[in-house]
């Protein structure tokens, strides 16, 4: 943790104090903000500055093995958002029982996520800061990087905008980036297909930055199969995968043969939605952490739009809406 309370009672940042001088206060006492527990300030040669409780496993609140990793990015971080906005490190939010890493405008909650978690415990931090009036940006490091495939971790750190559809943040400590990976689309092997738009540390207003996804990413995206569906889904079935064989029962019913369908090869289908049985069954909408909006019209729209007019280019959430807007 980056930050103790003195024998003053006031509150001491390490992020705000010179690396020469802090080693000064290594013979003071302090303090952790959250349980109030004994602390002590760590300053060696390798990782960052930082306080550690001196009882350890007394306090639910801290992180006592930080990476160097997440240290940094937090450090780069508030310096970036310093520059332009009121910025709190690890602020402890006495009524939810939470730190964030950044406490931006006294209302918007980022938290460095570098590694795993359990999505019981992200959706219960997630939605204690919805519904005590926060917003909440959960930023990736390297061991959390979308990559090919969506994790069921993955999915809850999913956001979804109009002009970005589903987006994903990822941080970049060696090239000193934050990326912004949108139009997000799994085809039916579940590999992943999405643009990718970075920015440099520094290089503009941090919040800026992190409202990109609502000012207009306009770009489509035209995907390349991983392989042929058609001949995928076959593997499939002859394997027996349950999945699969319960997507076919699905279209024998119908009186359909799921393999002479020939415009397989040709749709994409949104996060989530990445079954057949859709004309059966009904929209499988996702339930991700980070969805504050109903996605319905958007799966509705994207679907109309594919089968009437199969190809495999897929566009903005807005680009569905507008076109089936009423004339």
């Amino acid at each position: 943790m980056l930050v103790a309370i003195n024998k003053d009672r006031q509150i001491l940042n390490l992020l705000d104090i010179d690396r020469l001088k802090i080693k000064d206060l290594k013979a003071q006492q302090f303090s952790c903000p959250a349980c109030k527990g004994q602390v002590y300030l760590k300053h060696g040669s390798v990782r960052a500055p930082h306080f550690a409780h001196v009882s350890t496993g007394t306090c639910q609140y801290a992180s006592e093995h930080e990476s160097y990793q997440h240290l940094s990015l937090k450090k780069a971080l508030y310096h970036w958002f310093s520059e332009t906005e009121t910025v709190q490190v690890e602020q402890f939010l006495q009524k939810i029982q939470q730190r964030p890493d950044l406490l931006i405008n006294a209302s918007i909650a980022v938290e460095i996520q570098c590694s795993s978690l359990s999505v019981k415990r992200l959706r219960e931090r997630t939605n204690s800061y919805h519904r005590n009036g926060y917003t909440v940006l959960w930023l990736m490091g390297e061991a959390l990087w979308l990559g090919d495939y969506l994790s069921e971790l993955k999915q809850h750190f999913l956001y979804f905008s109009e002009s970005a559809g589903f987006y994903y943040w990822e941080l970049d400590l060696k090239a000193k980036q934050i990326r912004l990976n949108y139009l997000i689309h799994q085809d039916l092997t579940g590999k992943l297909h999405y643009l990718v738009k970075t920015f440099a540390f520094g290089s503009d207003k941090l919040l800026d930055v992190l409202r990109t996804p609502f000012k207009g990413v306009s770009k489509s995206l035209k995907v390349q199969l991983s392989q042929d569906i058609s001949h995928y889904i076959a593997r499939q079935l002859y394997y027996k995968h349950p999945k699969w064989l319960k997507v076919q029962e699905i279209y024998y019913r119908n009186g359909q043969n799921l393999l002479n369908l020939g415009n397989l090869s040709n749709v994409i289908f949104p996060v989530g939605l990445n079954r057949l049985t859709y004309q059966f069954e009904g929209l499988n909408l996702p339930d991700y952490c980070q969805l504050t909006q109903d996605v319905r019209s958007y799966y509705h729209h994207f679907i109309s739009y594919h089968q009437t007019k199969p190809c495999a280019i897929v566009y903005p959430p807005r680009v569905y809406s507008a076109f089936y807007q009423p004339s």
